[in-house]
């Protein structure tokens, strides 16, 4: 009788644990594979679903068809390096310490320490890949540097930053480590070739996999066959050659898209099309009427057209107008899978998994978006734009950037007034007070998380030129301090 009690328990307490493993989000048949593909420098308004009358991108437009529509997604940063860094790690980048685009031969990288999106889907039993502009490393030949292997992924092919020369026969790609040479084609239609072989090489093709394309375009400088180009032809240059690249792109991931039909891959994939930042300040480019551009924490300068399909959960050509950023991909891959974070680092996002499910955000932080000379933060309608205190030139920049006070605020009411036309600081001085006690907040604890760089080009050279607006570029240099000397002093 007592045997067959503990026979009992025993078998009970093993149903238990059987049950609890199977609490995850996902089981391993229903892990979805994860494609995120995502564009350099394209503008909210510079896609056909996102009303441009005259950019072909029939593909973008059918993911979006096929899928949902993101109206209110925000790149994690409205510069390059910064934004990658956002999505991979799902931190507002000034907590990584990646505060602009990283320049060559720089010290500054995405710290070895910081879990990536790549790293919990390995966890999970992934195989991943990388293809593209990784833009999170100041030097592919420095070992020293963590490389996409080191993040998580188990092949790659990338740039340190933009396709060199063009993105005709680009000669800067690294593959796994070691330099490439001139590689023949087309920046995006490379990407696309490597990363299909990729797919086809994997040993067990039973396993998910995460696959993330960061393309090259429409990043200057552009390059594309000339049947695309003599398309916009009568657009001018500047315009056409522009119009031009993005409907190459499209046509490239019309490519990934057949593929992925092809071996019925879409079936339980999760893809998502989005851009790094918004455009820069130059003809063709469109933000569909928002205010600023590239580099600017105004809505143009970082809210991205964004698509997404994911059979049975994001389908039906439906729209979403809950506001989400990039950095909210890493806390939704802990909530698909179920798991607890990978580390104690602060994380700036939350999991989108119960806006695809048709539920309400649980967002408790409002999402901070942090720059060299401005920051943002977005609370439900309300937004602040907020200026920091001019540098002194011959400081400590790093000292600056972990110090630095805000001296100047903007509020608008983004449902209201999307394009950022109306100051509401002195009309709304309730709502005003509320925010800016938020943005202060928020400002201190990302600040509080900077850890300084020991080494060279922590910034651009130009960086210094932003704040010496009345100095001769050559001049800028005497008047840094020390510090900024060897940090600056490899000028690209």
């Amino acid at each position: 009788m007592k045997t067959k009690f503990k026979i009992s328990k025993l078998l009970f307490i093993i149903s238990i644990c059987t049950v609890c493993l199977g609490c995850n989000k996902t089981t391993a048949q229903e892990k979805p594979n994860i494609i995120i593909m995502m564009a350099d420098d394209l503008g909210y308004g510079d896609v056909g679903c996102f009303g441009n009358k005259i950019i072909e991108t029939p593909n973008i437009d059918q993911l979006a068809s096929d899928g949902v529509k993101f109206t209110q997604f925000y790149a994690g940063h409205p510069t390059c390096s910064p934004s990658r860094a956002g999505m991979m790690a799902g931190r507002t980048p000034f907590r990584n310490g990646v505060y602009t685009y990283i320049p060559g031969k720089s010290c500054v990288h995405l710290r070895d320490e910081q879990v990536t999106l790549a790293e919990i889907c390995k966890k999970q039993g992934y195989d991943t890949g990388f293809f593209g502009k990784w833009g999170l490393i100041g030097d592919m030949e420095d070992k020293s540097q963590p490389s996409p292997n080191d993040q998580g992924f188990d092949y790659w092919l990338a740039t340190h930053n933009n396709a060199k020369p063009s993105h005709k026969n680009p000669t800067n790609f690294y593959r796994n480590g070691k330099a490439e040479g001139e590689i023949k084609g087309y920046s995006s239609q490379i990407v696309v070739d490597n990363a299909m072989e990729w797919l086809n090489s994997r040993k067990d093709k039973s396993k998910p996999f995460l696959l993330v394309l960061w393309f090259h375009e429409p990043h200057r400088t552009l390059a594309q066959p000339e049947s695309f180009t003599k398309k916009y032809e009568k657009y001018g240059e500047d315009a056409g050659e522009y119009y031009a690249n993005i409907n190459h792109m499209d046509f490239q991931i019309g490519r990934m898209m057949n593929y992925l039909n092809e071996k019925k891959l879409d079936n339980n994939s999760w893809i998502t099309f989005t851009s790094d930042n918004g455009p820069k300040n130059m003809d063709g480019r469109s933000t569909n009427g928002l205010r600023g551009r590239k580099g600017s924490l105004y809505e143009g300068g970082y809210k991205v057209p964004t698509a997404m399909y994911w059979k049975g959960k994001l389908e039906g050509g439906k729209t979403i107008n809950e506001p989400l950023a990039s950095f909210d991909f890493v806390p939704t891959f802990y909530d698909l899978f179920g798991m607890e974070p990978m580390s104690q680092d602060q994380l700036d996002g939350v999991s989108m998994l119960p806006v695809i499910e048709g539920e309400k955000l649980n967002r408790e932080d409002p999402p901070v978006w942090m720059a060299v000379k401005h920051m943002a933060i977005r609370n439900g309608d309300w937004k602040v734009y907020a200026y920091f205190e001019d540098y002194t030139p011959g400081t400590s920049f790093q000292s600056y950037l972990k110090t630095r006070k805000i001296e100047k605020y903007e509020l608008y009411n983004l449902i209201d007034d999307p394009n950022e036309t109306k100051d509401l600081v002195d009309k709304n001085k309730e709502t005003f007070e509320m925010m800016k006690q938020l943005v202060n907040k928020r400002k201190v604890d990302v600040q509080n998380d900077i850890i300084p760089w020991k080494g060279k080009a922590v910034l651009p050279y130009e960086v210094a030129t932003w704040f010496n607006k009345n100095i001769p570029p050559a001049k800028i240099f005497k008047k840094l301090s020390a510090e900024e000397q060897d940090l600056m002093k490899s000028k690209q």
